[in-house]
C-alpha cells in the first residue's frame, strides 16, 4: 500500500521549481542502408533498418518510464528521420508507441559528424545537433535534459532538481583510471592533448556523454566550444570522434563549466564479462544508463508495452528494487543469462545471414 502511494504522489505532483515543465530530449540518428555502422552494445548487426528499430526499443522504454512519473514532462525525439518507409515493420509500429506518449519529433541533420571517416560510434556526436535543434526552438533559460536513447528513469523529480541546483552543465563524470583506453584515447592522452592548446591538467575528468542538464543556453554554448575546439584540433591534425572525448578536453581546458550529476544518475554495465567499475549503490540513482541491456532486458520491455502489456512494467519501475531485477542490475539470475546468450547468439546467426542475402541481391 504504502508503495503504491508513492507512485500516486510521483505522478500527481508534477516537478516545476520554476513553473516549467521539465523537457527530456533523446536523439537518434538514423543510417542509410549500406552505411558501414559498429556499435557493439547495440546487439544489432543486420544493418541500418534492425539497428534503427534497436534504437527505438530503447527511445519508447524510456519515454514510458518518464511518462508515468511525470505527466507533464515535454518528451522530444530529435532525429534526421526522413519517412517511416525506411524502418523495418517492427521499426514503424515502435515509432508509432513513442508517438502515442506524446513524444513529438524534431528533425535535425548530422552537421556534427566526425572530420574523419569512422564506423565505430559514428553517431556520438549527433548530441550537438540535438542541442541545436531543440535551443532553437525554447526560451535561452529553458531547462533541458539530453539523454541518451538506453536510459531509464526510476526518480525524474529527483533528478531535475539536483540538476536544476547546481549552475552548470550536469553530466556523468566516469572514473575511468587516466591510463585507460576509452573510445581510442586515455584521459592522460587528452591532457597532453589539451596542454599544447592552453592551460589543462594532467588527466581532466571523463565527461559521459549520456546525460547533459543545463539551460538552452549554456547547452548551445557546449556546441559552440565543441565547434572551435574541433577547428583547433583540425589544425593540429587530430580529430576526437566522439563527442565525451570533446567535451572531457573542453572540460579539462575551462571552456565549459561541468557538474557531476554522479549522486543521481549513473552508467551501469550490467552481465556477467563487463569488467567495469560501477556506481556503488544503483537502486540509489534516480537515472540508470544500461547500455548492455539494448536487445536484452530493454528489448523484453519495449515488447511488452508493444503488445499492450504495459502494468507490470509500469509496476517494475515504481520500485528500484524490482526495476533492478528487469533491467539486471541487481545480477543476472542463471536462467536469464542463459536465455540472453542463446538470443545472442541467436541475433548474431539471423543478422549474419540477413547481410549475406543481402550482399547477394546487390550483386
Amino acid at each position: 500500500m504504502a508503495e503504491a502511494a508513492e507512485q500516486a504522489r510521483h505522478e500527481q505532483e508534477p516537478w516545476s521549481p520554476a513553473g516549467a515543465r521539465p523537457c527530456v530530449v533523446q536523439y537518434l540518428y538514423i543510417h542509410e542502408a549500406g552505411e558501414q555502422l559498429s556499435y557493439p552494445s547495440s546487439r544489432s548487426s543486420g544493418g541500418a533498418a534492425r539497428l534503427a528499430a534497436r534504437y527505438l526499443e530503447c527511445v519508447l522504454v524510456q519515454a514510458a518510464s518518464l511518462r508515468w512519473r511525470v505527466p507533464d514532462c515535454e518528451l522530444l525525439l530529435v532525429s534526421n528521420l526522413a519517412s517511416p518507409d525506411s524502418l523495418t515493420r517492427r521499426g514503424r509500429a515502435l515509432l508509432a508507441r513513442i508517438l502515442a506518449l506524446g513524444v513529438e519529433l524534431v528533425p535535425a541533420d548530422y552537421r556534427h559528424a566526425p572530420r574523419e571517416p569512422v564506423s565505430k560510434f559514428y553517431s556520438s556526436r549527433y548530441v550537438l545537433d540535438a542541442i541545436d535543434a531543440v535551443a532553437a526552438r525554447v526560451e535561452p533559460d529553458r531547462q533541458l535534459w539530453l539523454v541518451d536513447v538506453d536510459c531509464v528513469w526510476l526518480d525524474p523529480q529527483a533528478a531535475f532538481a539536483a540538476a536544476a541546483a547546481t549552475g552548470a552543465i550536469g553530466t556523468v563524470q566516469i572514473g575511468y583510471p587516466p591510463d585507460w583506453k576509452a573510445c581510442g584515447y586515455t584521459r592522460e592522452e587528452l591532457g597532453g592533448l589539451g596542454q599544447r592548446l592552453g592551460d589543462c591538467p594532467p588527466a581532466p575528468a571523463w565527461i559521459g556523454g549520456e546525460v547533459l542538464a543545463g539551460t538552452a543556453a549554456e547547452l548551445r554554448e557546449l556546441a559552440r566550444a565543441c565547434e572551435r575546439l574541433d577547428e583547433q584540433l583540425a589544425d593540429l591534425g587530430v580529430s576526437l570522434d566522439t563527442e565525451e572525448q570533446l567535451m572531457t578536453l573542453a572540460g579539462g581546458l575551462g571552456r565549459v563549466q561541468f557538474t557531476d550529476l554522479s549522486a543521481v544518475a549513473g552508467r551501469i554495465w550490467t552481465g556477467r564479462r563487463h569488467g567495469a567499475s560501477n556506481p556503488p549503490d544503483p537502486q540509489a540513482l534516480a537515472l540508470w544508463h544500461v547500455p548492455s541491456e539494448k536487445g536484452l532486458s530493454i528489448r523484453r520491455a519495449a515488447n511488452a508495452l508493444l503488445r499492450g502489456r504495459a502494468e507490470r512494467v509500469r509496476r517494475d519501475l515504481s520500485s528500484s528494487a524490482r526495476a533492478a531485477v528487469r533491467f539486471n542490475v541487481a545480477g543476472v539470475r542463471r536462467s536469464r543469462s542463459l536465455r540472453d546468450d542463446s538470443w545472442i547468439v541467436l541475433s548474431r546467426v539471423r543478422d549474419a545471414v540477413a547481410l549475406r542475402l543481402a550482399g547477394r541481391a546487390a550483386r
